[in-house]
Order: structure tokens, then C-alpha cells, then sequence
């Protein structure tokens, strides 16, 4: 079971690699609970600033918690809400957002667009 502010990658090095099919981006959990066997609503972290589809915001250290291999390194929030795909996993916990962290984002996030498929988003950066 996996909560909100936890950060997930798939367990498998493979699909880990395989961002046109699959999560390479660390996920931020945004439901309150997950069950790992569903789709789930999730905040992509990324090192890029800034896309043409969204305005990528800095995040800062005490954002993360310590003691995981995911923590602030020039990292970055994707503003929007994805939807990311269950068959994406088995995910494993990278990582977890502090109060802070949880607190920014909410602060942040651009709520007045639905959330996405992340697949329309990847073919939108494909594209251009």
C-alpha cells in the first residue's frame, strides 16, 4: 500500500527505462492510498524546468524526505495531474515528500485542468 507524497518507480529495470511505454519519471502518489493494483492519480518529478506543454516548478531539498535514492537534485514538479497506468508496475518506493513538500505542490498545482493520461501528454511532447 503506498500513500500520498509517496514516490514510486516500477520495480523492473526495464520498464524503468522504457519512457515512451512506461514510467521513467519518479511518480508522486496524489491519492490519498494506493493499492498498486490500479490506475493511479500521480505528479511527475523532472530535472527539465520547463516544457511546451506545462511550467515546470523548482522544488527544493527540504521537500524530500532523506534516506531514499529520490531526493532534490534540480528536481523539478510537472504542473498537472496524471493518470499513470497500473500495468506500469509492480512500483516500488523511491522516495517520499515531506509536509513541506506535499504543502508546495498543493500551493502550486494547477487544479483547473482535469487530470491527464500521461500517454496524451508524452505523444503532446512527441509531437512537438
Amino acid at each position: 500500500m503506498f500513500n500520498k507524497g509517496d514516490i514510486l518507480l516500477p520495480s523492473n529495470n526495464l520498464k524503468k527505462n522504457d519512457w515512451l511505454n512506461g514510467l521513467f519519471h519518479p511518480a508522486v502518489v496524489w491519492d490519498q492510498n494506493y493499492n498498486g493494483k490500479s490506475d493511479f492519480r500521480g505528479i511527475m518529478i523532472t530535472h527539465t524546468s520547463h516544457s511546451a506543454n506545462a511550467d515546470n516548478i523548482l522544488m527544493a531539498a527540504n521537500h524530500f524526505e532523506n534516506g531514499y535514492p529520490v531526493r532534490f537534485t534540480n528536481s523539478h514538479f510537472v504542473n498537472k495531474i496524471f493518470i499513470k497506468f497500473h500495468f506500469w508496475g509492480p512500483f516500488e518506493l523511491v522516495g517520499r515528500l515531506t509536509a513541506e513538500g506535499m504543502n508546495f505542490i498543493e500551493r502550486n498545482l494547477d487544479t483547473s485542468i482535469d487530470p491527464i493520461q500521461f500517454t496524451i501528454y508524452r505523444d503532446s511532447l512527441i509531437a512537438n
